[in-house]
């Protein structure tokens, strides 16, 4: 997460599909040939974490050579709101979630096995 951010990214496989089942409401973000995969998806994610509209964003990566393509989603209405991924090679969904990030489950406990002592015989 960056610091100063108020949620966290729920990643998809999959191109974003919004509530109706579409491809939603996206801006496609200028990537660079220059940067590194990583740098290309941090900027990306940066771009949506900074923008309050932004409900999500999508990174797509060809196997071999081209450009990483950024799109960041925006919702006007709760039918904008990401609901999924759909099959898209390469691509994958962020859902951005307003909310503090799940904490890990607790590490199981060991149960104690009390023994009974013994009386002794009186």
């Amino acid at each position: 997460n960056i610091p100063g951010s108020m949620g966290w990214f729920l990643d998809r496989a999959g191109a974003c599909v919004d509530r109706a089942g579409g491809p939603g409401k996206y801006d496609s973000a200028s990537t660079s040939n220059s940067l590194s995969y990583a740098e290309n998806h941090a900027t990306c994610r940066r771009s949506c974490d900074v923008d309050a509209f932004c409900v999500g964003y999508s990174v797509y990566a060809p196997l071999v050579g081209g450009q990483v393509e950024c799109k960041t989603y925006k919702a006007q209405t709760s039918v904008d709101m990401i609901a999924g991924a759909a099959p898209s090679s390469g691509t994958t969904c962020y859902e951005k979630i307003l909310s503090p990030p799940p904490s890990p489950p607790p590490p199981p406990q060991r149960q104690r096995r009390r023994r009974r002592r013994r009386r002794a015989p009186s």
